[in-house]
């Protein structure tokens, strides 16, 4: 995927997942930074073919209010998704680069899409009817996420939303923990930039012991 990163690269990324494992489906989100080299007019990602999105958005940098960053979000009219090669492009409306990007750019993008079912081996699938995990190496980062595979590496924060009696297993930090209508936010990072391949959870129910 680094063919895409010719004049930008991810610096930043927070992942949202929401999985409805009964119904074989979950809602993601995923916020990107990037950090600009050169002049570009598009942003290409790759994206499972099976994604449905429910929103496209760009944000710049506006102004600092009190210190803090405030950005101007817009939503993409004029994405295109390539099913075939599974490429999400993204036009920019005006031509970004490092001095206008200095602050801060970023894409938010919200979409639905399958789990796997048990005996499924790729991206996020089932393991029986109340375990799910994750399988993000040998290209199978995209068919969680719109993400860049084959060894980018930036900071990653991922939220995974479960009932009170589900844990998530992974390998980043734990985060904390937040309640979120009658549900529960996992929050996880690390403090290291990761690849999209280093990273593995497994969602599964809390069991009571006697």
């Amino acid at each position: 995927m680094s063919e895409y990163l010719w004049t930008c690269r991810p610096t930043k990324i927070l992942l949202q997942l929401d999985p409805d494992l009964p119904n074989g489906t979950y809602k993601g989100r995923v916020k990107i930074d990037y950090e600009f080299q050169d002049e570009t007019i598009e942003i290409k990602i790759h994206a499972s073919r099976d994604f449905q999105w429910t929103s496209v958005r760009l944000a710049t940098f506006y102004e600092f209010n009190e210190g803090c960053p405030v950005y101007a979000s817009v939503d993409s009219e004029d994405y295109v998704h390539d099913t075939d090669s599974e490429i999400l492009t993204i036009p920019l409306g005006s031509i970004l680069n490092p001095e206008n990007t200095a602050n801060g750019f970023y894409i938010d993008l919200e979409w639905t899409g399958p789990i796997g079912p048990p005996g499924s081996s790729e991206g996020l699938f089932a393991v029986d009817e109340t375990t799910m995990e994750v399988n993000l190496k040998n290209g199978n980062g995209h068919k969680v996420f719109p993400c860049y595979e084959g060894g980018i590496a930036a900071k990653m924060w991922l939220t995974v939303i479960t009932d009170e009696r589900t844990r998530v297993e992974t390998n980043m930090d734990d985060a904390g923990h937040e309640e979120f209508e009658g549900r529960v936010k996992n929050n996880f990072n690390k403090e290291e930039e990761l690849t999209i391949e280093d990273i593995y959870f497994r969602i599964t129910p809390i069991i009571d012991m006697e």
